[in-house]
Parts: structure tokens; C-alpha cells; sequence
């Protein structure tokens, strides 16, 4: 399968917080097109903003590019060894899809994001945010318009590290890789600014382009405000796949 992704840096930030694994590569402030059969696609966001965020993002990545056959309790371990090295409370959102021959696995904790292209024209999201807004939507105690003026809008209720096991409170679940669907990853730098409408609109409009559709959206993210660091990543199954 083919992987676009493009992930930079926040306006005026000298390092990203962002990190993108591809099988057993993590990368930051890149645009790349790749190929993978088997391991990791994932984006880990850096919670702090400090190195200390940009160093648990990366370390995330790292551990889990290792894995041949990942487990919750492999992620366990992964974070007793962050919160280990942590004297800073370093900490880091997790989503990652593990493609391993027909079968495909969903990993995520935070507020980074996996949504489903369904026939090259709608995104269904995958992910359920670990944050203070959706615990409030979820309970009725704020509605879908309250929520976007939100004061802390990103405070996350869950992560890898922040100076504790217990709050590694990780999502999994076996998926069917339906045939001729792609999948989408994203950042909060991007999905706070880009709505799914505005994504879908580019990605059906540029559906024979995907490193185009991947910029554009990233385009549209800093148009619209954003000044946090931003990837987005695209995996598109091969035409046999299909």
C-alpha cells in the first residue's frame, strides 16, 4: 500500500511535537510517499510543548517500530518506560493502525485521529477522543456548537507518560480492512482547523493526486488559523487490494 504524508513544524516553533511512524521510520517536518506491506502507521503528538513533548513523541514511535506483533501489554511497557525517564512529566498522544497480512489493528490514546475514507468520499472517524470537551459532549453537559468556543479545548485525559501509568488508557480494536477504503490520520493541528467537510471535499477533488490532497489540507489547516504543529497522513491500499 502507498503512505503520503506531510507533517511541519507550528507557526514560529524551532522543533515539531509531531512525529509519523512508517514501519520502522519515525520522521518529523517532512513530506514523504512510501510504500508498506506489514507494521506500523501512526502519528504520535508531543504534549508540553517543550523538547520534552517532541522526545515522548519520538520515543513512542521508536519503541513501537520495534514491535513484530503488538499487545496492549507491550504499550504498557512502552509507557512504564517513558514514565521511567520522565522528570519533566513527558507525554504523548498515540493513534496507529498495525497492518499485518489481512488482519489490521487500532491503537490510540489522546486526541490524534484515524478516520475511514469510505468510497473515496466520506470520512467516518474511527478514534474517540480522550479530552475534556468530548467527556462533556459525550455526557450531554455541553452541545456540538458550545464546544468549538471551549475554553482548553485540547486538554487531553489520556496519554503515554505524563509522570503516571494510569493515564495510559489505550483504545484497541481489530478492523476490516474493506477493500477499496483508505484511511486517514491526522494531528490536532489539522483537524481542529479543517473540518471533515472541507476534507472530504479535497480529497474527492483530488482523489487521482493523494500527496496534493495531503498539502492542500495542510494549506487549509494554517489558512484557517492554526499555528499548531500539523500531519496528516494518507495510506491508500494497492489497486490489488481492491
Amino acid at each position: 500500500m502507498k503512505i503520503i504524508f506531510n507533517t511541519i513544524a507550528g507557526v514560529g516553533k524551532e522543533e515539531s511535537d509531531d512525529r509519523v511512524l512508517v514501519g520502522k521510520k519515525v520522521y518529523k517536518e517532512t513530506y514523504q510517499e512510501c510504500e508498506l506491506n506489514r507494521g506500523f502507521v501512526a502519528v504520535a503528538d508531543g504534549v508540553g510543548g517543550n523538547s520534552w513533548a517532541a522526545a515522548a513523541a519520538a520515543f513512542v514511535c521508536e519503541q513501537c517500530a520495534s514491535l513484530d506483533q503488538p499487545t496492549s501489554e507491550d504499550f504498557q511497557k512502552i509507557n512504564a518506560l517513558l514514565v521511567e525517564k520522565n522528570q519533566d512529566k513527558r507525554a504523548t498522544t498515540f493513534s496507529g493502525l498495525f497492518f499485518h497480512g489481512t488482519d489490521l489493528t487500532l491503537f490510540q490514546v489522546g486526541n490524534t485521529r484515524i478516520y475511514q475514507l469510505l468510497g473515496g468520499k466520506y470520512l467516518k472517524q474511527l478514534t474517540h477522543d480522550d479530552t475534556v470537551v468530548q467527556q462533556l459532549l459525550d455526557t450531554h453537559k455541553l452541545t456540538e456548537e458550545e464546544s468549538h468556543n471551549y475554553t482548553g479545548r485540547n486538554e487531553i485525559t489520556a496519554c503515554f507518560g505524563g509522570g503516571s501509568e494510569k493515564y495510559l488508557k489505550l483504545q484497541e480494536k481489530e478492523l476490516n480492512p474493506t477493500s477499496g477504503n483508505s484511511w486517514i490520520l491526522t494531528s490536532d493541528g489539522i483537524h481542529e482547523y479543517v473540518s471533515i467537510d472541507e476534507m472530504e471535499d479535497v480529497l474527492s477533488q483530488n482523489r487521482d493526486d493523494g500527496g496534493r490532497a495531503v498539502q492542500r489540507i495542510t494549506e487549509l489547516a494554517l489558512q484557517h488559523g492554526s499555528q499548531d504543529d500539523c500531519s496528516i497522513v494518507l495510506i491508500i491500499p494497492d489497486a490489488k487490494e481492491e
